[in-house]
């Protein structure tokens, strides 16, 4: 099981902030101790500044309401089930944005413009849904399951669009 791991530089703010008793708060200690013990992990630089935007929308999201719109809260279960995904993206791949979702879910999300991009939502449970464009009329959307591996379809469509895009990186 993958951990999130924090940028040495801010993870113990974070982590000596979040101490609390209470049991409300129980989830949210949980994950940040989680994380807290993993900082030191190995990642691509990319991959922690992703890392770090996860651990920044869960502070802000982990309540419900957090829009003012009646947003579901981002559970634990779904940060950690996030950085899961996070963690099974080749390092060859540029590190998406971390986006959260009113249904208490995280998309991962690139941009490199209105015919190429790609959104991927991770909740708590079940298949990852995604939806983008992948060069100029072709769209792409779907469900496919994630157990610790990105299935072979949705890689293929990550790595086409990095190609198009021309950020195409070859795997060490």
């Amino acid at each position: 099981m993958s951990t999130l791991a924090f940028p040495h530089e801010t993870s113990p703010a974070i982590y000596r902030s979040s101490r609390s008793t209470g049991e409300a708060d129980r989830p949210l200690r949980e994950a940040l101790d989680a994380a807290s013990k993993a900082r030191y992990t190995a990642a691509s630089s990319t991959q922690s500044s992703t890392r770090a935007e996860l651990v920044d929308l869960f502070l802000e999201c982990n309540e419900p309401n957090w829009d003012g719109q009646g947003a579901r809260a981002i559970s634990a279960v779904t940060l950690n089930r996030a950085a899961e995904f996070l963690d099974a993206l080749p390092s060859s791949f540029m590190s998406p944005e971390a986006i959260p979702e009113a249904d208490g879910e995280v998309a991962f999300a690139w941009y490199f413009g209105r015919s190429l991009q790609l959104s991927i939502s991770v909740g708590p449970s079940g298949p990852l849904n995604f939806a983008g464009v992948i060069g100029e009329g072709r769209v792409r959307h779907g469900t496919e399951p994630f157990e610790e591996i990105v299935g072979a379809e949705l890689l293929g469509y990550i790595h086409e669009l990095h190609e198009r895009a021309g950020f195409a990186r070859r795997a060490a």
